[in-house]
C-alpha cells in the first residue's frame, strides 16, 4: 500500500462532503484490492518463492504505472540525486514489507496477516511521537489507543510467540512489515515535491531493481515449476492490487484527502479476512475476531480529538 501522509489526529468522518457514489465505489474497490493482496500471496506461495512474488509484483505494478505516467506526459527522475530518495523509499516502503509479508504468510493464514497489518497506524503514532514530538503531543486518547491496539496484537499472536521455539515467527514478520510501512510514511516527506504518480512509479521501480538480484541469487526462480493459479495470483497482485490500486489511491486522495487513508485502515483488514474465508476456506479463530475488533477500536480511539461531544 502507498505510504503517503496518514492522519495522526482528528476524528474520521463517515461521510465526506463532495464525495459521490462513484468515489465511495472506488474506495471500496481499493480496500478490496489491498485486502485481497494477502489472499493472492497465500495462493502463490506453494509454488513461487516469496522474493520472486515480490519482484513480479513490483515489476508489474511499475510497468502499469509507467504506462499511465507517460500518457499523462510525466517523466521519471533523472540522475543519482533524483533517484536516491526513491531507492531508500523503495527499500523501506516496498521491498522490505512486501518480502516480510510474503515470507510471514508461509506461517500464518492470510486473514491473520491482514489483521496484523492493521497495526500500522499505531506504529506510525509511536514513531511520529519520537521523531516529531512537537507535532504529536501525548494525549490520553493516543496512549489508550496504542495500548488497546497492541493488546489486540497480543491476543492474536497468543502465548506461542513467547513459550515455543519459533512460535509467532510469521506474525512477527508481518508486524515487521507494518513497522516498515510506518517508517516509510514518515520518510515520505522527502519526496512530497514530486508528483504522486511519478513518486509511486519510481518507488516501485526502485524496489524491483533492489529485489531482483536477491530473488535470482536466493531463490533461483527458473528452477521452479509454478502452478497456473499461482501465476494468475501474482499477475493480479501486480497489475490490480499494486498498479490499479495506486491509481485509485491517488484519484481518491485528490478527491477526499488524507481521510481516505483513515477509512481504509478499517476496510482493508475486514476485506483481508473476508477473502481468506471465502476463497481459501480459512476459519479464523475467535481470538482473530477479538483482535480485529480491538485494533480497529484502537485506531478510532487514537485518532479522536480530545473534545466534548
Amino acid at each position: 500500500m502507498p505510504q503517503d501522509a496518514r492522519p495522526l489526529g482528528g476524528a474520521t468522518p463517515l461521510v465526506m462532503r463532495g464525495f459521490g457514489p462513484a468515489d465511495y465505489g472506488c474506495l471500496v474497490l481499493l480496500a478490496a484490492l489491498w485486502g485481497g493482496s494477502f489472499m493472492l500471496v497465500k495462493t502463490a506461495l506453494p509454488t513461487i518463492g516469496p522474493l520472486t512474488i515480490v519482484v513480479a509484483r513490483l515489476v508489474l505494478g511499475a510497468v502499469a504505472l509507467f504506462m499511465v505516467m507517460r500518457l499523462r506526459g510525466l517523466r521519471l527522475p533523472v540522475g543519482l540525486a533524483g533517484w536516491t530518495p526513491f531507492l531508500v523509499f523503495g527499500a523501506v516502503g516496498n521491498l522490505a514489507p512486501f518480502t516480510l509479508i510474503a515470507w510471514g504468510q508461509q506461517h500464518v493464514p492470510s486473514a491473520v496477516a491482514a489483521i496484523l497489518m492493521a497495526a500500522m497506524p499505531l506504529f506510525t503514532l509511536v514513531l511520529a511521537r519520537i521523531v516529531r514530538p512537537a507535532e504529536n503531543p501525548v494525549t490520553a486518547g493516543r496512549i489508550a489507543g496504542i495500548a488497546l491496539g497492541f493488546s489486540g496484537v497480543v491476543v492474536l499472536v497468543g502465548p506461542a510467540a513467547l513459550t515455543q521455539a519459533g512460535g509467532g515467527i510469521g506474525e512477527m514478520a508481518i508486524l515487521g512489515a507494518a513497522l516498515c510501512y510506518a517508517i516509510a510514511s514518515l520518510y515520505a516527506e522527502r519526496v512530497r515535491h514530486v508528483p504522486p504518480l511519478v513518486s509511486a512509479t519510481a518507488t516501485l521501480t526502485s524496489g524491483a531493481i533492489l529485489a531482483l538480484p536477491l530473488a535470482l541469487i536466493l531463490e533461483q526462480p527458473w528452477t521452479r515449476a509454478p502452478a497456473l493459479d499461482a501465476v494468475l495470483a501474482v499477475g493480479l497482485l501486480g497489475v490490480a492490487c499494486t498498479g490499479l490500486a495506486y491509481l485509485l489511491f491517488y484519484r481518491l486522495m485528490a478527491r477526499g484527502g488524507a481521510v481516505l487513508v483513515a477509512l481504509n485502515n478499517y476496510l482493508i483488514p475486514a476485506f483481508g479476512v473476508m477473502w481468506g474465508m471465502l476463497l481459501l476456506s480459512e476459519e479464523p479463530s475467535l481470538n482473530a475476531f477479538i483482535a480485529l475488533g480491538l485494533i480497529l477500536c484502537a485506531i478510532t480511539v487514537a485518532n479522536r480529538r480530545g473534545r466534548k461531544r
